[in-house]
C-alpha cells in the first residue's frame, strides 16, 4: 500500500480525535476490539477497571458491567438514536448522542473517553522485533511505513511510543535505530531512481519522528550519518527540502554538544553544503514557497521568537514541535550565513504576496509580521531594496477590525524613511499621488474608511519625525548601489498642503472613536502622533454632537449615499435669487430641509454652496433667521474638514471688497496664515465684526489658527532644541511662550476695541457681539493666567472695564494685580486701577478686593498732603465717581473717602485763584472738579 494511502488514514483528523473511532461502516468487529455504528462517528466510553482481556459490547437488554455479560451478535449499524428514547438494547432510556451505552452514568457522569484497547507492553515489543528482524532491501519500505504510522500516533495513545521511550527500553529503541540505518545506507546514494526518491522523503519523516524523542541517543557515526542523508544534494523537490531543513532545525538530539559551540567537521560540512544547496535554488521562483519558509525561519532566528519557529516547524512537520531554538546555537549561526543573507531576504520579502483582506481575524505568522522586523533592522533602506511599493498594496488590502501588527509596520516603516544618525541608510516614502488618490472621492465612503484611517497615521507619524529630525547634510547620506551603479538618495520632503488640506482629519478621528472595536489596535498610535503634532485638530465635544443627533444614526451604517433631499442646482438658483431680488423664501425653505432632515454626509454635498451664501450674507439684509442657519451648517462641517473649511472662508473674507488687500492672496498657502495669525485675520471683511452669526464663525477660525500657530512653533522648538543647550532650550521656550503671549494680547485688545460703540454707528446687535467676543475673551484668560495682567497693564478706554468686568468671569483674578497698578507712577494706571476696583468690588465683594480699598485712600492722602501738581486734579476727576461709589459699597472706608472727597473740594477751590481772571478760572479744570465734587457729596445722601 502506498504511503499517501498510510498518511491519510494516521493523520486524518477525525480519526485522531479523542471522542472518536474508526468512522461509518469501518471494522465491524467483535471480541477484544472495538466496534463502529452508522450515522454518527462512534464514541468510545472507558468502564472503569476494565482489564484488556474483557469484552466491550452490549449484552442484550441489560447493562454492561465490569466482569460480566457477553458480546452482542449485532449492532443497530443504520439508527438515529434521539433522547429519552427506549431503545431494546438499551433499558434505561439515556441515549442522547451515545450510541454505546456501558452503564456508567447510573451513578457517575464520566466523560467521552477514547475506549479503544491498546495493546500490551509484550505486544509492542513483539512490533519492534517484527519490524527490526527483516533486514532485507523489500521491506525497507515497510518497516518505514509501519514506523510512521506508530510514531505519528500521540504518545498517550500509542503503547509502542511509551514502550520505546521508556529508559529500560533503550535496546528497542537502538534496535530501531539501527534498522533505519540500513535503509539510511541504501537510499544514500545518488545515483537513486525516482521511487526511492519517493521513500527517501519517507525515511527523512522517520528520522524526523525518532529524533523528537527525548530519550534518544546517538553515536557520533549515526549522526554524521543522518546529518549527510538529510543534506543529501539529491533533494530538489520542495516537500523534501522543507521536511529536510524543518527535521535539522527542530531536533537537537540530532547533534550533540551545540551547547559548548562545538559540531564535528563532517556534520558541519554537510550543513554548509546543505544551506548553500537551498540557497541557489531559492534563487528560481519555482522554489518561491521553500523560499517564503526560509525567509519566516530567518526572522525568528533573528529575533529569537522560539515560539513562533516552534509553531512555523510544527506545521511543515505534521506534528508538534517543542521550543528548541535555545539548543541550535551553532546550527543558527549556519543559517543565518549559508542558507539566507539579509540581502536576500530583503529582495525575497519584497517579492512577497500581501495578505489578502488583512483584519484582526488573519490568524497566524503573516508576511505583515516579517516585513515588520525587517523594516526594524532596516534591511530593505541598506541593501537598497524598494519596499514601498509592497507597504501601498498592503495597506489596499486592510480591512475592519483592524490588525494589531498594522501600527508597528507603519511605525517600523515611517522610521525607516528618515536618515538618522545610527543610520545613513533609510527608505524611499510613499508617494503623494498615492494619497491623493485614497483620499480623493467621496469623503464619507464606507469602503475607503479603514484604508484612510491607516494613511492619515502613516502622514501623522511620517510628518512628526520628518519634522523632528535634526537636519542633515546631504553629503552624508550613505549612497545606494545597484546594478553597478551607485546614487544618491535625496532626503526625504514633507507633504504638500494641498494633500492636507483634503484630508478629513477630524472625521476620521470621530469615526475612529466611534467603531472604537474596528480601530482599536490603530487609535492609540493615531492619537499620539494628532497630540504630538496638531492638536488643534482633535475633535471636541460639539464635535461629536454633530454626529449623535438624533436625525445622525446609522448615516453610515451603510456604504451607499443616500439620495440629495434637494439638488444642488436648485439650491444654486435658489441662491441666485436671494442675492440678486432678495426672494429670500426658496432658500429659506431649503436650508430648512438640509438642517432638518439631512444627514452631515448629505450635507456636505452643498460645501461650496453654503460658503458662497456665507459670504453674501454678509450686506445686512438676509433674515436673521437664515443667517443662523447658514452658522449651523457651517459650523457642522468643521466636525468633517476643519483646515480646507477654516481657509477657504479666511480666502473668501480676505478677497471681499470691504477687506483690507493683502498682495498676492491667491499665491499664499495655508502655512502663510498660520505665520501671521493673528493680524492677517483681522483684515477681513469688516462687515463680520457687526453681523453675530458670521462673528462667532471668524472665531472660531481664528481659535483654529491660534491653535494651528502654536502647535508649528512647538514642533520648531523640539527640532531646534535637538542640537541645544539647556540654557539656549530654555531662552528658547521663553520666547515662544512670549511671542504666544504676544498674539492673544493683539487678539484681546482687539476684540476689547470691537466691543466699543462709541464711533456714532449704530449696532443692532451690540450686546449679543459683546457677548460673543467677551466669551472669547474669557477663554483666552483660562489658557494663560499671565494674560489678563498684562492686558490692564496696556490698559483700555475707562467706558469699556464695566463691560469686560461684566461679561468675563476670569477677570476677577486681576484683584491680586491692582495693587501693582495702584502703586505705579504712571496716572494712567492708576486712574484704571481705580475704576476697574471699583467695577470688581461690585461684583465680588470679598476681603482681597476690599483690602486694596485701604491702599487707595492711603496713596490719595499722600497726594494731597504733598505738592498738589495738574496731574492730581486730572486723576481726581476721572476717580471721583468711583470713590462716590466706593463709599456706598464698602461702609468700612467711607469715612477716609469722605474725607478725602472733602479735602479735594476745597483744594480745587483754592486753586482757582491762580488763575488771571475770571472766565479763566470758570473753565479751568478745578472748577470742573470743585462743581463735580459738589454734585457727588449733595447725591450721596440719595444713593444711601
Amino acid at each position: 500500500m502506498r504511503l499517501c494511502c498510510r498518511l491519510s488514514f494516521c493523520f486524518s483528523p477525525s480519526l485522531q480525535s479523542s471522542k472518536t473511532g474508526w468512522g461509518s461502516y469501518r471494522l465491524h468487529r467483535k471480541s477484544e476490539h472495538f466496534v463502529g455504528t452508522e450515522p454518527s462517528l462512534v464514541k468510545y466510553h472507558d468502564i472503569p477497571d476494565k482489564k484488556p482481556s474483557q469484552p466491550y459490547g452490549l449484552q442484550g437488554t441489560n447493562h454492561l458491567l465490569p466482569g460480566f455479560g457477553k458480546i452482542a451478535s449485532k449492532l443497530p449499524t443504520k439508527t438515529i438514536l434521539k433522547k429519552d428514547k427506549v431503545y431494546a438494547w438499551c433499558n434505561c432510556g439515556y441515549s442522547h448522542s451515545q450510541p454505546l451505552c456501558d452503564g456508567t452514568h447510573l451513578s457517575v457522569r464520566t466523560p467521552a473517553w477514547a475506549g479503544k484497547l491498546r495493546p500490551s507492553e509484550e505486544a509492542a515489543r513483539r512490533f519492534v522485533n517484527s519490524l527490526c528482524s527483516s533486514t532485507d532491501c523489500d521491506s525497507d519500505e515497510q518497516f518505514v511505513d509501519s514506523l510512521i504510522a506508530e510514531l505519528s500516533v500521540p504518545a498517550a495513545a500509542s503503547e509502542v511510543v511509551t514502550f520505546i521511550t521508556k529508559a529500560t527500553n533503550k535496546t528497542a529503541l537502538k534496535s530501531l535505530c539501527g534498522r533505519l540505518n540500513l535503509v539510511v545506507d541504501r537510499n544514500s546514494d545518488v545515483n537513486t531512481s525516482a521511487n526511492n526518491n519517493e521513500l527517501s522523503w519517507r525515511v527523512i519523516l522517520l528520522i524526523s519522528l525518532l529524533a523528537s524523542i527525548p530519550t534518544l541517543r546517538l553515536s557520533t557515526d549515526e549522526s554524521r550519518k543522518w546529518i549527510a542523508f538529510l543534506a543529501k544534494p539529491t533533494f530538489v523537490d520542495t516537500i523534501s527540502l522543507k521536511t529536510s531543513l524543518a527535521t535539522i532545525l527542530a531536533c537537537p538530539n540530532l547533534m550533540p554538544d551545540q551547547t559548548s559551540f562545538k559540531m564535528d567537521e563532517r556534520m558541519e560540512r554537510s550543513l554548509v553544503g546543505f544551506f548553500e544547496h537551498i540557497h541557489s535554488l531559492i534563487q528560481s521562483t519555482e522554489y518561491s514557497s521553500l523560499s517564503n519558509l526560509m525567509i519566516l525561519i530567518y526572522v525568528h532566528i533573528i529575533t529569537e521568537n522560539g515560539v513562533d519557529l516552534a509553531a512555523l516547524l510544527s506545521n511543515v512537520l505534521g506534528r508538534k514541535v517543542p521550543k528548541t531554538l535555545h539548543k541550535q546555537s551553532l546550527v543558527k549561526s549556519l543559517y543565518v550565513t549559508r542558507a539566507l543573507l539579509e540581502k536576500d531576504v530583503a529582495e525575497k520579502a519584497a517579492s512577497i504576496s500581501v495578505t489578502r483582506d488583512l483584519c484582526a481575524h488573519s490568524s497566524g505568522y503573516l508576511p505583515v509580521h516579517c516585513i515588520t522586523h525587517l523594516l526594524h533592522w532596516q534591511s530593505f533602506a541598506k541593501n537598497g531594496t524598494q519596499i514601498q511599493e509592497w507597504i501601498k498594496a498592503q495597506l489596499k488590502e486592510c480591512r475592519v477590525p483592524v490588525h494589531p501588527i498594522i501600527g508597528t509596520l507603519l511605525e517600523n516603516f515611517t522610521t525607516s524613511c528618515i536618515p538618522n544618525d545610527e543610520s545613513a541608510y533609510f527608505n524611499r516614502p510613499i508617494d503623494e499621488p498615492f494619497f491623493e488618490e485614497i483620499f480623493s472621492g467621496d469623503l464619507f465612503d464606507e469602503s475607503r474608511l479603514c484604508m484612510r484611517l491607516i494613511a492619515l497615521t502613516y502622514l501623522l507619524a511620517f510628518t512628526y519625525k520628518l519634522d523632528t529630525q535634526q537636519p542633515r547634510d546631504p553629503s552624508l547620506i550613505a549612497p545606494i548601489s545597484r546594478d553597478q551603479h551607485t546614487h544618491r538618495l535625496a532626503p526625504p520632503k514633507p507633504y504638500s498642503p494641498q494633500l492636507w488640506k483634503c484630508i478629513p482629519i477630524r472625521y476620521l478621528l470621530i469615526m475612529a472613536d466611534q467603531r472604537h472595536n474596528d480601530f482599536q489596535h490603530i487609535r492609540p498610535v493615531l492619537l499620539r502622533y494628532v497630540v504630538l503634532s496638531m492638536p488643534h485638530l482633535l475633535p471636541e465635544q460639539d464635535h461629536f454632537d454633530a454626529f449623535r443627533s438624533a436625525h445622525q444614526k446609522g448615516a453610515f451604517a451603510s456604504s451607499p449615499r443616500r439620495p440629495l433631499l434637494i439638488s444642488i442646482d436648485e439650491c444654486s438658483v435658489a441662491l441666485e435669487e436671494a442675492s440678486i431680488s432678495h426672494n429670500f423664501c426658496r432658500l429659506s425653505k431649503s436650508f430648512d430641509i438640509l438642517l432638518g432632515r439631512a444627514t452631515v454626509e448629505q450635507q456636505f454635498c452643498y460645501y461650496e454652496l453654503i460658503l458662497k451664501a456665507m459670504s453674501l450674507s454678509l450686506d445686512g439684509k438676509w433674515p436673521r433667521a437664515l443667517v443662523d442657519k447658514l452658522q449651523l451648517a457651517w459650523e457642522r462641517f468643521d466636525s468633517v474638514i476643519p483646515r480646507r473649511l477654516h481657509e477657504d472662508s479666511v480666502r473668501l473674507w480676505l478677497s471681499s471688497a470691504n477687506a483690507a488687500k493683502i498682495s498676492g492672496l491667491d499665491q499664499r498657502d495655508n502655512s502663510f496664515l498660520i505665520a501671521h495669525t493673528p493680524l492677517v485675520l483681522f483684515r477681513v471683511d469688516s462687515r463680520i465684526f457687526r453681523s453675530p452669526p458670521h462673528l462667532r464663525c471668524f472665531c472660531r477660525s481664528l481659535s483654529f489658527y491660534l491653535a494651528a500657530s502654536r502647535d508649528m512653533n512647538t514642533l520648531q522648538l523640539v527640532r531646534s532644541s535637538l542640537n541645544s543647550s539647556k540654557s539656549e532650550i530654555e531662552e528658547k521656550e521663553a520666547l515662544l511662550r512670549s511671542f504666544g503671549g504676544t498674539q492673544r494680547l493683539a487678539v484681546v485688545q482687539t476684540f476689547i476695541e470691537l466691543c466699543d460703540d462709541e464711533d456714532g454707528t449704530e449696532i443692532d446687535d451690540i450686546e449679543e457681539i459683546r457677548q460673543i467676543l467677551c466669551s472669547q475673551i474669557h477663554q483666552l484668560f483660562i489658557a494663560d493666567t499671565h494674560l489678563p495682567k498684562l492686558v490692564h497693564f496696556n490698559m483700555y478706554p475707562l467706558r469699556l472695564v464695566p463691560v469686560i468686568v461684566q461679561r468675563v468671569p476670569s477677570a476677577h483674578v486681576l484683584i491680586n494685580s491692582i495693587n501693582e497698578l495702584i502703586t505705579g507712577s504712571n496716572l494712567e494706571r492708576r486712574i484704571f486701577a481705580i475704576v476697574l476696583i471699583t467695577e470688581l468690588l461690585e461684583l465680588y465683594k470679598i476681603p482681597s478686593a476690599f483690602a486694596a480699598l485701604s491702599l487707595i485712600s492711603d496713596m490719595l492722602d499722600a497726594m494731597l498732603v504733598s505738592l498738589v501738581t495738574d496731574e492730581f486734579i486730572v486723576l481726581m476727576l476721572n476717580v471721583v465717581p468711583s470713590l462716590a461709589r466706593l463709599v456706598l459699597l464698602s461702609p468700612f472706608h467711607a469715612e477716609q473717602f469722605l474725607t478725602i472727597l472733602e479735602r479735594t473740594r476745597k483744594l480745587a477751590f483754592s486753586r482757582m485763584a491762580i488763575y488771571s481772571s475770571l472766565s479763566q478760572a470758570r473753565k479751568s479744570p478745578e472748577r470742573k472738579l470743585f462743581e463735580m465734587v459738589n454734585r457727588t457729596m449733595e447725591d450721596l445722601p440719595k444713593l444711601t
